[in-house]
């Protein structure tokens, strides 16, 4: 049997997604994950909220354009970061639903250059909040064993950083 796919994420993107989906309870909120691919795993070192009006009880959807305008806000800072997937809240102890990972086949089949993008659901339980990680590997998504980690070290103060693989946003916004 195949080990699950791995996907690090900083201890503070997880602190924002929970947090998040607490303030917006009952409702769903979300956003994208940014961070970089380390030994082809992502790591998700940002998580971004998105507000929107288009947001309620049993669904959540990105504006248009907030991918990217998202995404380019967080590269001002790191230009080692690009977009790795989205992220949404359930209000209910529920994994993805079929429109959940409809998008995240969307978005691998749409945006060829985000490699394996991956989606996390954060579910409400009896005690807080759990993280629900998906990730397209061979055209199918796989539920992913997360990882928690500290923050991405500064990058080298040389062009190193410029020669990082680039991770591009997707050019259509996800929808729960």
């Amino acid at each position: 049997m195949m080990r699950p796919p791995r996907l690090w994420t900083t201890e503070t993107a997880e602190t924002t997604m929970t947090e998040a989906a607490a303030r917006a309870h009952p409702d769903e909120t979300g956003g994208i994950m940014v961070g970089v691919l380390t030994n082809g795993h992502p790591w998700v070192i940002v998580a971004v909220e998105i507000s929107t009006p288009e947001r309620g009880r049993t669904h959540y959807r990105i504006p248009a354009d907030a991918t990217r305008t998202a995404v380019l806000r967080v590269r001002e800072r790191d230009d080692r970061l690009g977009y790795l997937g989205d992220w949404h809240s359930h209000p209910r102890n529920v994994g993805p639903s079929s429109i959940d990972l409809a998008s995240l086949a969307r978005i691998s089949f749409t945006s060829p250059r985000v490699p394996n993008p991956t989606q996390i659901v954060v579910r409400r339980t009896g005690d807080g909040y759990d993280l629900d990680a998906r990730r397209i590997v061979t055209y199918r998504p796989r539920t992913c064993r997360i990882e928690l980690t500290g923050p991405l070290p500064p990058a080298p103060p040389t062009d190193a950083a410029s020669s990082n693989y680039r991770l591009r946003p997707p050019t259509s916004e996800g929808a729960s």
